[in-house]
């Protein structure tokens, strides 16, 4: 009798299982939701931020709570340690060159790709987006090497990813923490023969930032883009560049800027234009459950100096046995690292980054419509507090170099 009674009290409440974002910073932008939902009544709008997020038809909803049931941030797994952790890279240097790291995405995926399976990563859009695709060939892996920072869209790529593995087929799905936990949640089956990776994740930056960014930039010079690298190697893997390829009157370019003077890099490395969500990241620390974890391996010079040329090595956590399977089919000499100690030069492994403090007013003016790099110059200008400070710092440098040379 309790029972029926809390039953109906339950549902005289009208209580009603769907997404309902009252606060933004729990939304990761995953889309799993809209994918999940039977009677397709979720749709997605973009806010003022230029983040996307999903809305919900109540008239068509039927209240079965599916949409709340995938989402990774009210249900997140537990963080975890790597079954162990290693150093690698692939011994292809043109691979290597155009890879952010190492390379070793493209060795993992070339050998799901022989054995008749589908690969799933980041890849350009025509007008430079990005968003998840999935690849049959070997040649259309190029399309996911190196770092794309902007969210990624993921589409319909769950629902296509679920149709390959139900037809048997061999899938290895990339992406951010975030979003293998969610496809992990919207699946709601460990399938043998899917393997996942996803990749430590400093945050993804606004795809409208993003848009406004590279709208003012190709407006300025009339340039017809070609390929956009934001971790360009000719100055070396540590000091990178971004460069953006552009035809011109029949003639080719390469505008090139160093990461931490390109002004939509130094937007992101600085923590402005990231996501609400990213700065409580609901996926740090292996809670994105994920086959195998690849980074930069920052401070590879303490461990792997044999290998260290300044060319990029990946750091790879292994962290099921089906990931340490697949590496060892691709990959006969990784290094064996202590996790614990590489963590200390790549904190963003386990610890989500802070708000920018001028944040929230940067994007009160993006709204408005100001001019993106010039807003991103004049939020990011070091008061004259901090440019003192840095001033007597230059200085006691100097003093100590002109003492030591005395």
């Amino acid at each position: 009798i309790q029972t029926l009674a809390s039953y109906k009290a339950f549902f005289a409440a009208d209580v009603r299982f769907m997404i309902n974002i009252q606060d933004k910073s729990k939304c990761c932008g995953c889309k799993a939701c809209g994918q999940v939902c039977p009677k397709q009544c979720i749709t997605f709008h973009t806010d003022e931020e230029g983040f996307w997020y999903p809305s919900v038809d109540s008239e068509m909803c039927v209240n079965c709570g599916l949409c709340e049931k995938v989402c990774p941030v009210l249900h997140q797994y537990a963080a975890r340690k790597p079954l162990s952790t290693v150093a690698a890279i692939n011994p292809d240097d043109n691979v290597r060159a155009s890879s952010s790291s190492g390379g070793v995405f493209t060795l993992l995926a070339e050998k799901v790709i022989e054995q008749g399976g589908v690969v799933f990563g980041v890849a350009f859009e025509k007008d430079w987006t990005v968003s998840i695709k999935g690849a049959e060939t070997i040649e259309a892996l190029a399309n996911f090497r190196g770092s794309k920072y902007i969210q990624a869209d993921a589409g319909e790529s769950f629902k296509i990813c679920k149709q390959y593995l139900e037809e048997g087929r061999l899938v290895l799905f990339s992406g951010t923490p975030c979003q293998i936990s969610s496809l992990k949640h919207f699946l709601r089956n460990d399938y043998e023969n899917l393997i996942t990776i996803d990749v430590v994740c400093h945050g993804v930056p606004s795809p409208g930032v993003w848009k406004l960014y590279l709208a003012e930039v190709t407006e300025a010079g009339q340039k017809a883009i070609r390929d956009i690298k934001f971790r360009d190697k000719r100055k070396g893997w540590r000091k990178f560049n971004f460069a953006i390829e552009y035809s011109k009157a029949d003639r080719e370019y390469v505008m090139v800027s160093n990461y931490d003077k390109n002004i939509f890099m130094r937007a992101f490395l600085n923590d402005l234009i990231l996501r609400p969500s990213c700065y409580d990241c609901p996926a740090k620390g292996g809670r994105g459950h994920a086959d195998i974890t690849l980074a930069d391996f920052w401070g590879a010079e303490h461990f792997v100096t044999a290998i260290d040329d300044d060319r990029g090595i990946s750091l790879v956590l292994l962290n099921t046995q089906k990931g340490n399977d697949l590496l060892n089919l691709c990959c006969t000499s990784p290094i064996v690292v202590e996790y614990d100690e590489v963590c200390k030069y790549n904190t963003a492994i386990y610890k989500s980054c802070s708000p920018h403090p001028k944040r929230m007013k940067f994007f009160t003016d993006f709204a408005n419509g100001c001019n993106v790099n010039d807003l991103i110059a004049k939020t990011l200008k070091p008061s004259s507090r901090q440019q003192v400070h840095q001033l007597m710092t230059n200085m006691k440098i100097v003093i100590k170099r002109i003492l030591q040379g005395g």
